[in-house]
Formats: structure tokens, C-alpha cells, sequence
């Protein structure tokens, strides 16, 4: 068999809170509102400390998502790739896996920002703990896979590692 590395460590972040949807924006172009800013503003200052290595980053091309990482990239190493992905906007769980499971060759740590309920959908199958709380806006959830092989599944293959959300000045670990 083919040995290769195998990314150990996914970060997995849903969106700030964005304008409401009952705004006549089309919901791809929807800003964050200024607490989802003030709550991923927080979240990064925590994020500081633990110390990213370089690493791929992949965002959803909507607007909520890329003010989202702007607001993160100092924590996550400003130094890491970052790929855009049109795919990602309110993708499946399973959407979501292809795509990591595509840039996941020769990566250790992979970050996606994205959107509920592909998120917590994902975060749910790759741990097998389907008791979690549905990941809120500006939260993170970091899994680490093990017992996992090139050709294995995702699903139950990772603990978690944390599951953190900004709310009102607080981190909140769920």
C-alpha cells in the first residue's frame, strides 16, 4: 500500500452571525452583523494561543464566510494557504468530506469555514457522537483523526479535541 501523510487535525469554524435573513439580500451576499464581527473578533484574540502552524485553509465563497476568515487569520497563521470554494456554500456533509478528502494529501491540519447544517452535520459523523450541540455562529470545533487509513472512512474517526464559541465577550467551551 501507498504510504503517504494523512491529515491528522480538522478545524472545523461556522460563520459569525450575519444580517437577517429577511433582509432583501440574496443569503450568498449577506454581511456579518456587527456582533458576529465583536464574537469572531474574541474568538481570534483566544485563538492566538494556540498557535497555528501553517496549514490549508478552505472557505466558502460567500460573504458572511470570507469576512469570517478575515477576521480569524491572524490566530489561524496568516502564512497558510487559503482556497476558496464555491462547493462549500451550504454543502453536505458528505460535499464537505469529498472536498477535504481531496486537499487532505500531504496535509496535517486542514481549516474549513463554512455553513450549519453541513457543519455540524460533519462534526457529528467524523466523531460518531451524534449528542453534540449544533455548532452556533463564530464557533470551532477541532477533531483529530486516528484508526484512520488512506482508504478508510471519516465517520467515527476522530475525538474531539475542543468546541469553542464567542458569545457576549465570553468563550464559551460547548
Amino acid at each position: 500500500s501507498v504510504y503517504r501523510k494523512i491529515m491528522k487535525y480538522l478545524n472545523i469554524i461556522r460563520h459569525g452571525e450575519s444580517e437577517s435573513s429577511i433582509t432583501p439580500k440574496n443569503d450568498f451576499l449577506r454581511d456579518l452583523n456587527d456582533l458576529g464581527q465583536y464574537d469572531l473578533q474574541n474568538l481570534n484574540d483566544y485563538l492566538v494561543d494556540q498557535d497555528f502552524n501553517k496549514h490549508k485553509i478552505i472557505c466558502s465563497t460567500s460573504t458572511r464566510t470570507k469576512q469570517t476568515l478575515n477576521l480569524l487569520k491572524s490566530s489561524l497563521n496568516t502564512e497558510s494557504k487559503i482556497i476558496f470554494s464555491q462547493e462549500f456554500y451550504l454543502a453536505t456533509f458528505r460535499k464537505l468530506i469529498d472536498i477535504i478528502d481531496s486537499e487532505a494529501k500531504n496535509s496535517n491540519m486542514i481549516t474549513i469555514i463554512g455553513h450549519n447544517p453541513g457543519l455540524s452535520d460533519l462534526l457529528s459523523f467524523t466523531t460518531g457522537n451524534y449528542d453534540l450541540n449544533d455548532m452556533p455562529t463564530s464557533s470551532i470545533a477541532q477533531i483529530e483523526f486516528y484508526n484512520r487509513n488512506i482508504e478508510g472512512s471519516y465517520e467515527s474517526s476522530a475525538k474531539l479535541n475542543f468546541f469553542y464559541t464567542s458569545k457576549n465577550s465570553e468563550i464559551i467551551n460547548l
